[in-house]
């Protein structure tokens, strides 16, 4: 690889076009190198210009092999390895491993004042993250110091600067004197002086757009041994490197042969605002004696033929370097969409406005393909989830377009990656019971312990049948500070499981002082056993990963807990290999650093994240497809069409964030890095890369009430530009979209705003035609069902005229309207809400019945975790007692001994009702229910005492609660029950055939206020405020937007209506006229 060559010296090579740089370079390499196993070698500054580049040379030499991309850090590292064998100290000052040696270096020199400031921010909680933390930036400020003041980093070597951040380097260089990069490039400069150096036989630096001062000295030198072409992408033949004073032009290019005068020629605005990266790299080339140049420039006005696009005339006139304000303003066609800026209300429009954009131009250019599209953004991991939602699943399969998502963080963009960060994160926490599903969730887990996606649901309602919020066992809870309870823990309610499914228990037995859950059985045990392994992993593991440890331990147990949780399938593989290249890293880095410090997790954790973002490839650019990518240097490689996102007020440009002791950002110079100008010249690029279409897009319109929100200032300014220099609307260029996508202002047909998708414009339609409502759901009834519908079980009968809406959704047409799905609860009980409160009370008052005293289940009730842990659930458990054992008094008053269950069949007319009726204490049937009484109470008791009395005439007695009082309801014998039923038998018939206009609270409250003697005008006024919701009570929800009820009577306005006050009395007025309140 290393030779000298005669054809040493630099060729510069400019254009304002990427593609005719790389036809310069095709033709360069086309010359081979003297032997065929030498790599060229072509320095580049991105991932995205590697593969467009090779894309490029492929295209005209038919291969792209045998070829080196380094980027330029990498490019001069392996040329100092190459000059300096010996110096393989030179990565103990890469930043990985200086991190490591700060690391280690620390808690000793802290105890200098030099380091007061130091240890004074080390002191606090969690010190060794911090620490680390705080290594990790001083690593990175000494790289950019070796770098960008080379100078400085040889003066502290000789012992200048008393401050604590020369110390800490002459620290660290002391273990490898004169071997990090500043000393080995002065080295390498004198080697190569003096002919001394070996250098590649041929370099190519392509499409850099910036590099440090040190680096362009070194290619100085180096071109003095080889050839260097330097190929630089450059908005204009005209010298623009003091543009911002316009000084005497030191460099002029014949500009005549382009069109234009050089004397006409001024700052452009926007090159001046947006150049400045440009300006001072173009300035250091400058300071090089290049020994040929090569110029291929063409205006982009003349690569069009009649009018010219707004975007070309912009792109021209950075070219030419026009100055504004224009004395005469050119026109624009009002057709011209070559620049587009769009105002959105989210991230979600941005992406729906940009598909159906997208869309558009495919249909106006059949040529268009996906992958002459690249859609930039500050922040792709803010945007990625959105990007798959509506990119990854169109409503119409014939839109989608095929894309590739580059540049997303390593937990958003992989589950598995995701999934193994969340069981690291756990082991120190809670272990609450949403943080072990969340693991669960992953694929690659699941096949690891044998567990379907189906089942997770099974499982969750195990866990929250048993109460498991958070904490391994008490003891957990206890090394955690806090109070070390067993109950709502994991351990308690696992111990549940496993006895309930070896054991069949009884009247809620304890057994050790465990209560058995008794749900699992069958087969599901096999699916206790899988999450039993599943859980025990992550305790142990909890219990090991609490004690700090050296990085090679490290590097063992996170690799042993890898192949623990996950087993891969095809499409997890690429990610658990990125893991475990970074696992092993850990023990390479601390070897490298000779840090055998004990570390904890967290630390640990950060370094893994740290690791697994820099070792980002870049997958996903250049695909072929429609790219998705953040805005980093030299991404703006050329495209048909170039879109930016995300182009807010605050977001774009950046702001630097340089930490305090940063001497770069106290003392700057030219050719330091600075993200605002940085960002500023992403744009530029953006700009000029875009060949047909450049598209803006930004948030601004505000979600919460529509007022207007600023874009980007680099927007702005192009819009300025425009104003100045061009006789059109902005309103022309700047496009303010709805709030929605299906507004009815997308299907107007105005050319401004369209949509693609057929489901948005079906509800602008709806919403175009005075918003009206959706038609009725049920409009004529259903054919009768068939026979065995006249096979009816009490159960059934009673579940139909509890609620008669919600019973014909789900049996008759057969729809389950979905209920959310609950997330799993995380805190222990320190109250008991109303349904675990009326479910002990029931419990404990079915006991009382049965003589058991309430007291006595106390540690049965205590062991299913529902009370509160401590003192306040004993005297919430006494206060439960209380309340039972008085209803319990006033219930055994009336009633005798339980007798057994009665079997009921008859047939009544057509029907046949049968059932068990098992709640009968001496002659009376007995129901109650210590709380406040409802609809369905009454409707069931009803029914059962009405069945029952078909062979034996006796009475009823229901019990509940009415205003904090105990409220007793009789129901005398029947001799008329057949009739009743058949009554009942022939609605429910008809309410099998269309939705019965019965109402569990208003037809009860319009019934209850009739016999209670009020007009029917007064007692429909009454149901109408159960009917409807309380606008000024959120809590108060009005029946008509129950579910079922919405969906089967919706657009229903006149639901109680004369129809409904006769269905009302015929089913609810017998159990008024019957009842006798005790």
């Amino acid at each position: 690889m290393m030779s000298s060559t005669s054809r040493s010296g630099l060729t510069l090579h400019t254009s304002n076009r990427f593609e005719r740089l790389a036809d310069q370079l095709s033709k360069l390499i086309a010359d081979p190198l003297r032997s065929p196993l030498l790599p060229e070698i072509i320095v580049v500054q991105s991932n995205g210009m590697r593969r467009w580049l090779e894309q490029q040379i492929a295209d005209r030499h038919g291969i792209c092999s045998n070829v080196q991309f380094p980027f330029p850090q990498k490019f001069f590292h392996d040329l100092l390895q190459s000059a300096f064998p010996q110096s393989e100290a030179t990565n103990l000052f890469d930043q990985e491993v200086m991190t490591w040696r700060i690391m280690k270096d620390l808690p000793r020199l802290v105890t200098h004042p030099e380091f007061a400031a130091v240890a004074n921010y080390l002191r606090g909680e969690r010190t060794e993250l911090r620490a680390y933390e705080l290594a990790r930036r001083i690593a990175h400020v000494f790289d950019q110091y070796v770098v960008f003041r080379p100078k400085m980093i040889l003066d502290w070597d000789t012992g200048e600067g008393k401050d604590w951040q020369p110390m800490l380097w002459r620290e660290l260089q002391r273990a490898a004197p004169s071997r990090h990069q500043a000393a080995l490039g002065s080295q390498l400069i004198d080697a190569l002086k003096r002919n001394r150096a070996p250098v590649p036989e041929r370099v190519s630096i392509f499409g850099v757009s910036t590099l440090p001062p040190f680096y362009i000295s070194l290619i100085g030198e180096i071109s003095a041994r080889c050839p260097v072409h330097l190929f630089v992408m450059e908005p204009t033949p005209l010298w623009w490197g003091d543009i911002r004073s316009k000084r005497e032009k030191a460099r002029a290019k014949q500009p005549e042969l382009f069109g234009f005068d050089e004397d006409e020629a001024g700052d452009n605005e926007l090159l001046g605002a947006n150049g400045k990266v440009g300006r001072d790299f173009l300035n250091f080339i400058a300071e090089l004696t290049p020994v040929a140049e090569h110029e291929d420039f063409i205006s982009p006005a003349k690569t069009e033929s009649g009018a010219v696009p707004v975007l070309l005339e912009i792109q021209s006139d950075i070219f030419e370097l026009k100055s504004g304000p224009a004395k005469v303003k050119r026109s624009v066609a009002p057709s011209d969409r070559s620049l587009q800026i769009h105002s959105c209300h989210s991230i979600v429009r941005e992406l729906e406005v940009l598909h159906d954009h997208l869309l558009d131009l495919f249909q106006e250019d059949s040529a268009l393909k996906p992958k002459d599209i690249i859609v930039m953004m500050p922040d792709v991991s803010v945007y990625a989830p959105f990007i798959d939602a509506v990119f990854g699943v169109p409503e119409n399969p014939k839109q989608k377009i095929p894309y590739s998502t580059a540049d997303r963080e390593a937990r958003a963009g992989s589950g598995v990656i995701d999934t193994f960060f969340r069981i690291l994160e756990i082991l120190p926490g809670r272990f609450t019971a949403s943080e072990v599903f969340a693991i669960l969730e992953a694929p690659a887990v699941q096949r690891c312990f044998g567990i379907a996606p189906a089942e997770i649901e099974i499982i969750q309602r195990w866990v929250d049948e048993c109460a498991i919020r958070w904490g391994i066992d008490a003891q957990h809870r206890g090394r955690l500070g806090l109070p070390a309870f067993a109950e709502n823990s994991w351990r308690h309610g696992l111990d549940r499981m496993l006895l309930g499914s070896a054991l069949r228990p009884k009247n809620r037995q304890l057994f050790k002082e465990i209560l058995p859950f008794d749900e699992i059985e069958g087969s599901n045990t096999e699916l206790l056993g899988n999450f039993l392994e599943f859980v025990e992993r992550l305790f142990s593991r909890a219990n090991e990963f609490s004690k700090p440890r050296p990085l090679s331990e490290w590097q063992r147990d996170l690799r042993e807990t890898l192949d623990a949780f996950f087993a891969a399938d095809e499409a997890a593989q690429r990610e658990l290999n990125r893991l475990r290249a970074a696992i092993a890293a850990l023990g390479e880095i601390g070897a490298a650093a000779q840090n055998e410090c004990a570390v904890p997790l967290d630390v640990v954790v950060a370094q893994l994240e740290y690791s697994l973002e820099e070792s980002s490839s870049g997958a996903g650019f250049l695909s072929g497809n429609l790219t998705f990518c953040a805005l980093k240097p030299m991404r703006s490689v050329p495209s048909k069409v170039v879109c930016l996102l995300g182009l807010n007020d605050t977001a774009f440009p950046r702001h630097d964030r340089a930490p305090g002791f940063d001497l770069l950002a106290q003392y700057p110079k030219r050719g330091d890095r600075n993200i605002r100008d940085g960002d500023r010249a992403l744009f530029l690029e953006a700009l000029l890369s875009a060949r047909e279409v450049f598209y803006l897009s930004y948030i601004g319109q505000s979600l919460r009430d529509n007022q207007p929100l600023p874009p980007s200032v680099l927007a702005s300014e192009l819009l300025d530009y425009i104003a100045e220099n061009f006789h059109v609307a902005i309103d022309q260029f700047v496009i303010k979209h709805p709030l929605q996508a299906f507004s009815p202002r997308n299907f107007q047909n105005n050319g401004r705003l369209f949509s693609y998708s057929a489901d948005n414009c079906a509800a602008g339609i709806v919403l175009e035609k005075d918003r009206r409502e959706p038609l009725p759901f049920f409009d004529q009834p259903l054919s009768e069902p068939d026979e065995k519908w006249y096979e009816v079980e009490i159960a059934r009968l009673v579940e139909f005229f509890s609620h008669p809406a919600k019973f014909f959704v789900r049996h008759r047409l057969g729809i389950e309207l979905p209920r959310d799905r609950e997330e799993a609860d995380d805190r222990e009980p320190f109250a008991l809400d109303s349904l675990d409160r009326y479910g002990i009370e029931q419990q404990l008052l079915d006991d009382a019945l049965n003589g058991v005293v309430p007291e006595s289940a106390l540690a049965s009730v205590r062991a299913s975790g529902v009370l509160p842990p401590g003192g306040t659930g004993d005297v919430i458990f006494d206060e439960l007692c209380t309340n039972v054992t008085t209803f319990a008094d006033t219930i055994r008053q009336q009633v005798a001994v339980q007798q057994p269950a009665t079997i009921i069949r008859a047939d009544i007319g057509d029907f046949t009702l049968s059932g068990r009726i098992d709640r009968v204490r001496g002659d009376t049937l007995l129901h109650y229910r210590l709380t406040r009484l409802k609809t369905k109470d009454f409707v069931r008791i009803w029914i059962e005492h009405l069945a029952r009395n078909l062979t034996e005439q006796k009475p009823a007695l229901l019990f509940g609660k009415e205003r904090d009082e105990i409220a007793g309801y009789e129901f005398p014998p029947m001799e008329n029950a057949r009739e009743v039923l058949t009554d009942l038998l022939t609605i429910y018939w008809g309410g099998l055939c269309e939705p019965l206009q019965l109402f569990p609270r208003s037809s009860w409250t319009f019934v209850e206020k009739i016999f209670a003697g009020k007009d029917r005008e007064r007692a429909r006024y009454l149901a109408g405020n159960d009917w409807k919701s309380n606008e000024n009570d959120e809590k108060s929800r009005g029946e008509r937007d129950d579910a079922y009820i919405k969906l089967a009577f919706r657009n229903r306005d006149d639901a109680l209506d004369e129809e409904w006050e006769r269905i009302s009395l015929c089913v609810l007025g017998p159990i008024f006229s019957r009842r006798k309140r005790q």
